[in-house]
């Protein structure tokens, strides 16, 4: 039996953006779940990577499984680095070393703290978002007053700098990943740019029970699922 914990951010805290009467990622993992196994969510809508240290905090006694999704709010918050005035790509690249830098500190000690507690581990790399499909995309607009093509472009070269990180620091820990970037490919799993619908909430439950269920957590081996 298990009792798997979801951590993270809206990701795994999407209720308040799936349609009415659908079901969330945490209904999702629950229902592929055998009799005696659950789910619990710590997970916080808006949470960055700092406050995993205080989802763990509520970290049920009888947990068996921790699947951390975090991220993209760490990104989202240096947005405006996107309106800062530059004279060279190298200034560019300078503006987002630094921010990689601070990053890998707060990725790395988010995942020593959720290793403590010598359980399984899983993590989940940040997604494309779709802001090219226009879903919701009116604030993102008026902030930046480009259109969603734009954003889409500049937000995954962005991107590319924390997906690096986390890759490396699961690789390091020798724990799973779950390649978000390819498992929710389609604009449908979105139920706006940067949030899991229904449908791409049904694809990471799937794999959330896999790698439960099938992953050989005892051999410190990092397996990538999409």
């Amino acid at each position: 039996m298990a009792h798997i914990i979801l951590c993270g951010d809206s990701i795994f805290d999407n209720a308040s953006y799936v349609k009415q009467g659908e079901a969330d990622v945490t209904k999702q993992v629950a229902s592929l779940l055998p009799t005696g196994s659950e789910v619990s969510r710590l997970a916080i809508d808006g949470d960055v990577t700092d406050g995993i240290s205080k989802q763990l905090i509520r970290l049920p006694s009888e947990a068996s499984h921790i699947f951390i999704s975090v991220g993209g709010n760490d990104a989202l918050g240096y947005l405006d680095i996107f309106s800062k005035e530059i004279n060279t790509v190298g200034e560019a690249f300078f503006l987002l070393s630094e921010r990689r830098t601070v990053f890998e500190k707060q990725y790395h000690a988010m995942l020593e703290i959720a290793l403590s507690f010598a359980l399984p581990l899983t993590v989940c790399s940040i997604y494309y978002p779709r802001f090219h499909a226009n879903i919701g995309l009116e604030r993102v607009s008026e902030l930046f007053n480009i259109n969603g093509e734009r954003m889409q472009e500049m937000v995954m070269g962005a991107l590319a700098v924390y997906n690096d990180i986390i890759t490396k620091e699961a690789f390091q820990a020798g724990i799973p990943l779950i390649d978000l970037r390819v498992l929710c490919n389609e604009a449908e799993d979105f139920a706006n740019p940067i949030e899991p619908s229904e449908k791409g909430g049904q694809k990471i439950a799937n794999l959330i029970k896999e790698i439960t269920f099938s992953h050989d957590f005892s051999q410190k081996e990092s397996i990538v699922y999409c």
